[in-house]
């Protein structure tokens, strides 16, 4: 059995973790509206987007005066450690199981991202830790030709995401799709044709694996 999880969302409070990022941000004069303008490529129009923490800075800088050497050392502080924002339920499902069988698959291949991970304190329950800029349909999908045994074994994917669910669905029908739609979670996207389940905690895909 593989079991590939989302990391946003999934496994990590981010709207709790961007509050508290913003706050950085707001010490340093830069206001909600400005953070929010700048924080994605304005030409990019894909629903699910790519955070460039360098390009979002650079564009707030064209706007307003910071401190950067100061600025850039309270960044790096603050992702010294993420563990905080990890959800409660996440490391007592996670033990229930084997690391060969556990795997994180994240949107946005970033150092950013990387060290957001990285230092989230649950990286060695892990297997593999994939990080991409394409579709997790085609990541999954090589993944699955290149491992032969890979092939013969259950395989489940939970994203908050549906247009992710979607690509995985389109590439690897073999593959149980689960959305994850917690409360704390920034989207709430609905169930579709694509999506074989939907949970709200990891308790609830506990429970869907064993069966």
């Amino acid at each position: 059995m593989k079991i590939l999880f989302d990391f946003d969302d999934v496994l990590f409070n981010t709207r709790k973790f961007k509050k508290d990022y913003f706050e950085i941000f707001k010490r340093h004069g830069v206001s909600k509206n400005v953070f929010d303008e700048c924080y994605y490529d304005s030409l990019d129009e894909k629903d699910i987007k790519h955070y460039d923490p360098t390009e979002h800075i650079r564009k707030i800088c064209e706007k307003i005066e910071i401190d950067l050497k100061v600025f850039n050392e309270e960044i790096e502080d603050f992702l010294r450690d993420t563990s905080g924002y990890v959800f409660k339920d996440v490391l007592p499902v996670l033990e229930k199981f084997q690391k060969t069988e556990l795997q994180i698959l994240s949107f946005s291949k970033t150092n950013f991202q990387k060290t957001k991970i990285y230092n989230s304190g649950i990286v060695n329950f892990f297997d593999q830790i994939r990080i991409t800029n394409q579709m997790k349909g085609k990541v999954i999908s090589e993944m699955i030709h290149a491992e032969e045994a890979v092939k013969k074994q259950r395989i489940f994917f939970i994203d908050d995401r549906v247009e992710q669910l979607e690509s995985v669905k389109w590439k690897c029908p073999q593959v149980a799709t689960i959305l994850c739609d917690r409360k704390e979670g920034r989207y709430h996207d609905k169930m579709n044709n694509f999506c074989d389940y939907g949970i709200n905690n990891l308790e609830e895909l506990e429970k869907i694996v064993r069966r």
